[in-house]
């Protein structure tokens, strides 16, 4: 999943990858978690601002929900436009 935000002049994407649970078993199990890859680049660019940043919960777990990951990731770019790119 991958969800797009404008904010302050620059666009704030966050992909999330998904966390699958390891098993010697071929079977169907409901993703373990998410992690939350950020990219920060100014709106219309193609390059980014900065190098990706991957987020993860607390002790370094995959976030259980696509929106935890989701808005952890938003947050993140926010904080980082916020401190260090925006004029």
């Amino acid at each position: 999943m991958k969800r797009i935000y404008a904010y302050k002049g620059f666009e704030i994407a966050v992909d999330l990858e998904t966390v699958w649970e390891t098993s010697g078993n071929v079977t169907l199990v409901p993703p373990r978690g998410f992690i939350a890859v950020v990219h920060i680049r100014t709106a219309g660019s193609t390059r980014p601002m900065v190098a990706p940043i991957r987020l993860t919960a607390d002790q370094q777990q995959p976030f259980t929900t696509e929106a935890d990951a989701l808005m952890a990731g938003f947050s993140a770019g926010q904080r980082v436009v916020d401190d260090t790119l925006a004029p």
